[in-house]
């Protein structure tokens, strides 16, 4: 992403985008008890809602977000929630976090291929791995989203094969009115 696209999303979230989007993701509702007690990063964190819902479970939640509007609206979800989580602005393009220090990692609506094996480098024994992403077949449905950022048919599992899968799904969803055309892996690190 260049710096026009990180300004765009700082207007995105002034905006209101994803405001009411405040539940965790149904895979972090659902395997969330899968993982190991301790530091769990999401990555692309947006206003937090997973980081912060796992706060609340217990989890040293840690997101990783590159617009700062986005950060400023997580801390105030934290504020007014009295959640305890972590909120640092960075870069997925240069992950700076500590290989093996993990015990799970979320990755929600943010693809880097070049970068799959750094994220699975982040999990520790055990460590649990969170991933969804829009499908190409999204730009059957609304056609506007750049087919970089979209994975093939059968692409996501296919970067995971050196962990324990877990759960492995593509489908199309509706959600908020919304159809969504999408993959979603969650596997464990061994």
């Amino acid at each position: 992403m260049n710096s026009k696209d990180h300004g765009d999303w700082d207007r995105r979230y002034r905006e209101g985008m994803h405001d009411k989007a405040t539940r965790p993701h149904a895979l972090v509702s659902r395997f969330c008890a899968s993982m190991p007690r301790g530091v769990v990063i999401d990555i692309a964190s947006g206003l937090g809602r997973d980081a912060l819902f796992l706060a609340d479970k217990g989890f040293t939640a840690v997101g990783l977000e590159k617009s700062g509007e986005a950060l400023i609206r997580a801390r105030g979800r934290m504020a007014v929630g009295g959640q305890r989580a972590a909120f640092v602005q960075g870069d997925a393009e240069a992950l700076p976090f500590k290989k093996h220090s993990a015990s799970g990692v979320l990755v929600f609506y943010f693809l880097l291929r070049h970068r799959m094996g750094e994220i699975v480098d982040l999990l520790a024994k055990g460590g649990i791995l969170m991933y969804e992403t829009f499908l190409k077949r999204q730009n059957t449905i609304d056609p506007w989203r750049n087919p970089d950022y979209l994975l093939d048919d059968g692409e996501l599992i296919s970067y995971f094969g050196a962990l324990d899968l877990l759960f492995y799904e593509e489908t199309v969803t509706v959600s908020d009115g919304k159809r969504r055309a999408i993959a979603q892996y969650v596997g464990r690190k061994i």
